[in-house]
């Protein structure tokens, strides 16, 4: 009988030791469980971080390109904004310097630094010299589901962004060209004069507040009318307006060849007067172009305006009233020749894209462009 005894006691306490091992290793399966699914939890939250980072950095970056339009905004304005998107995006905290165009760091002297340590922090005061951008770090703590069970109650993201501005390079263009020296348009459409500085930024609104103006469509010599071509196939200019090619160029001066003028103009007029009561972005060229070939011209292109459209109109020859405007409200840039003309408002318009290096001169549009 104790050997029996003996031999069940030793059965009770292997059973309890299985016990034991069942339950720590269903602990360990649910932890491990527990683990992976709050990794899909974690992982949806620091996309939040990282969007509220992207948000918050563009939020710096538009002050900076009001700034860089010449705006009077300064370093309590970009601490200010990005503060409010940050409280938007329920960032615990955040953190934001300021960088060049190349979003590297920049001390307070407008000196290239290599970490944060030196670098000028928004809400220090100052805006260094040479700043075009932000860079930001935001920290979301937000609260567990399964991990509990482990005792992780909360989980930090942390995301960093920058964005930086400048002179847009790039962008979904209108193959439509102005030369900046176009005061005015000769009686034969050719252009005369000079004098972009004349050309008035109006204020944002639907339509914009400020002159609008007639912008003759004018040739230069013997050339063509300014239609460019802007996807490398001729005689499409309908289709270059009512898909247009995203293009960026390297920086300017650049060099866009033309495509066939007159032509292509009566064909693109409906597509373009689609986008009426849109801003749409127009290259600029300068006096340095090449055009005495006819359909075979080259524009050299200096920077990119942004023109808040009414309408485009054309006629084959003879006089187009479209392009007379009223003399008050509507009026030709200081005299109109031209039987084509575009009509609407250079506004300060600020855009995602790519950016370069420059000053903003004139009715240069100016981008922001997120990196990372």
């Amino acid at each position: 009988m104790k050997r029996n005894a003996g031999k069940r006691s030793r059965q009770h306490g292997e059973r309890g030791q299985i016990l034991v091992v069942a339950v720590l290793s269903l602990i360990a399966m649910i932890g491990g469980v527990s683990l992976v699914l709050e990794g899909g939890n974690a992982y949806a939250h620091q996309r939040v971080a990282q969007n509220a980072a992207d948000a918050v950095a563009n939020a710096g970056a538009t002050i900076l390109a009001e700034r860089l339009g010449g705006g009077s905004q300064g370093d309590a304005q970009v601490l200010a904004a990005t503060a409010n998107v940050a409280a938007l995006n329920s960032l615990d905290s955040y953190s934001a310097y300021y960088t060049d165009v190349d979003a590297k760091l920049l001390n307070p002297a407008g000196i290239v630094v290599g970490n944060t340590s030196a670098a000028a922090q928004v809400g220090g005061g100052i805006i260094p010299p040479n700043t075009q951008g932000v860079q930001v770090t935001g920290n979301l703590t937000f609260p567990t589901t399964f991990a509990r069970v482990l005792g992780m109650n909360a989980f930090r993201a942390s995301a960093d962004a920058t964005s930086v501005t400048g002179a847009l390079i790039g962008g979904l263009f209108l193959p439509v060209v102005f030369p900046v020296n176009i005061v005015d348009c000769a009686g034969d459409g050719s252009i005369a004069g000079v004098g972009e500085e004349n050309w008035e930024i109006s204020e944002p609104g639907d339509p914009p507040v400020g002159q609008e103006y007639i912008v003759p469509l004018c040739k230069t010599d013997a050339g063509s009318f300014m239609i460019l071509d802007l996807d490398g196939t001729m005689n499409n200019c309908d289709d270059e307006v009512s898909d247009p090619p995203n293009i960026q160029f390297a920086a300017f001066p650049a060099t866009i060849q033309s495509d066939n003028g007159n032509n292509c103009a009566k064909e693109m007029v409906d597509e373009v007067n689609k986008l009426a009561g849109k801003v749409v972005l127009i290259p600029i060229c300068d006096g340095d172009c090449v055009t005495a070939g006819g359909s075979n011209a080259e524009y050299h292109m200096i920077r990119v305006a942004a023109f808040y459209l009414d309408y485009m109109s054309d006629v084959n020859g003879g006089t187009n009233a479209m392009c007379d405007g009223n003399g008050t409200t509507l009026i030709p840039i200081a005299g109109n020749g031209s039987s084509s003309c575009l009509a609407g408002w250079f506004v300060r318009y600020v855009t995602k894209g790519p950016v370069g290096r420059g000053t903003i001169d004139g009715a240069g549009a100016i981008g922001i462009q997120l990196k990372r």
